[in-house]
């Protein structure tokens, strides 16, 4: 099996670090918009055909089977349909909370891939079934220093004058947007992107959209310290209208220039990154994309939802996707969600009556959502099944 262009990002993620290091120590944390901006360009690299380097990563399907296996060649798009927003807008509609006034993003699909660290570190400890979960109940994981996942949004080609209000013509889609080829034989265009990375404890955090995603920077805002000028662009004051384009620093420039990648790919825009619950005052910090959590942006919080992820002793989820009774949380780890303890908080290694309920999955979410049941023979499908 022929995997040299793996091996390469993995060489790619640690240059990552020295190139940042030259303008900030632990610049995962100290530079998190520039260090974005480098695993953009690393995910994104050609990799053959129409392909980025993501694109040739372990999907789903891939991860989660009897016999797990890391692709040798890239395959056609396998898209579900978009799982966190919908359930974003039923947990805040439960909750009692305003949502914002934009209709649901008919057409669009979704797909996880992880890289081949990711990928051995989840076959290693047996975590793509349900018995290897049990095993691993009341163990501490931790991925490797070079584990990335991407979680990619797309539209069909067909859709996207309409979903840039006719700012992009049909025409000029492929050149606009990242194109590839879908299972089904249809064109995709790439509309959003999380990546995430294991380059600090608690995971780098960043998203990206299309500039001319039109509701790119609604709610929160746009923040950009590194590759953007200017660094921050405000929410518009009517929601899903667009935004102007987000013009590259000269500093994002030069690596642009030299980058290996579908030139479609300089239209995005780093919408944020994060790289704590909270600020040094204790205010939570927010970051939710307008496509892949469309609906619930003001509650959303990268790290926090993924903090939450984690399985019982029965190998089983112990959460829909991180929501809670407030709609979605904010701020830092609740212990509540992996613990049950006798009287109030503070709740320590140590306290009277602490017992352990759930196992962190390491902000994996993957992990307790898409594991097979290998109790039953053939173990049946789950909700990650073909994606």
């Amino acid at each position: 099996m022929n995997r040299t262009p793996y091996s390469l990002a993995i060489v790619a993620s640690v240059s990552i670090a020295f190139a940042c290091a030259q303008s900030a120590t632990n610049p995962a944390m100290n530079a998190p918009d520039e260090t974005a901006w480098r695993l953009f360009l690393q995910v994104n690299a050609a990799a053959g055909g129409s392909n980025a380097l993501f694109e040739t990563w372990a999907s789903d399907t891939d991860t989660f089977r009897p016999d797990p296996q890391f692709p040798s060649s890239p395959s056609p798009l396998r898209l579900r349909p978009p799982v966190v927003g919908e359930q974003g807008r039923l947990a805040l509609q439960r909750a009692g909370k305003l949502l914002p006034q934009v209709p649901p993003l008919a057409g669009s699909g979704e797909e996880t891939r992880r890289n081949l660290d990711t990928f051995n570190f989840i076959v290693a400890n047996k975590l793509y079934k349900r018995s290897g979960l049990k095993a691993a109940f009341g163990k501490t994981l931790s991925f490797p220093a070079s584990s990335i996942e991407v979680k990619a949004n797309w539209l069909p080609v067909a859709d996207i004058p309409g979903f840039t209000l006719n700012r992009v013509a049909a025409a000029d889609v492929a050149r606009t947007f990242h194109v590839n080829t879908g299972a089904d034989g249809r064109q995709y265009a790439l509309v959003s992107m999380h990546v995430i990375s294991k380059l600090v404890p608690n995971w780098t955090w960043a998203t990206f959209e299309n500039s001319y995603n039109r509701g790119r920077c609604d709610i929160l805002g746009c923040i950009d310290n590194f590759g953007a000028q200017p660094a921050l662009v405000k929410p518009a004051a009517q929601a899903d209208k667009g935004y102007p384009a987000c013009q590259k620093s000269p500093a994002l420039a030069s690596l642009i220039a030299v980058a290996n990648w579908d030139p479609a790919f300089a239209n995005y825009c780093l919408k944020g990154s994060q790289t704590d619950f909270t600020d040094s005052t204790g205010l939570s910090v927010r970051l939710g994309n307008s496509i892949t959590e469309r609906g619930f942006v003001a509650q959303s919080s990268c790290i926090t939802c993924h903090s939450r992820s984690g399985w019982d002793a029965k190998g089983a989820a112990t959460s829909s996707a991180g929501f809670d009774s407030n709609g979605a949380p904010l701020g830092p780890v609740n212990p509540a969600w992996f613990w049950s303890f006798t009287g109030q908080p503070p709740v320590f290694t140590g306290k009277p009556g602490l017992k352990q309920t759930a196992t962190s999955s390491d902000f994996v979410w993957s992990l307790p959502f898409c594991a097979i049941d290998d109790s039953v023979n053939p173990p049946p499908p789950t909700p990650c099944t073909g994606k």
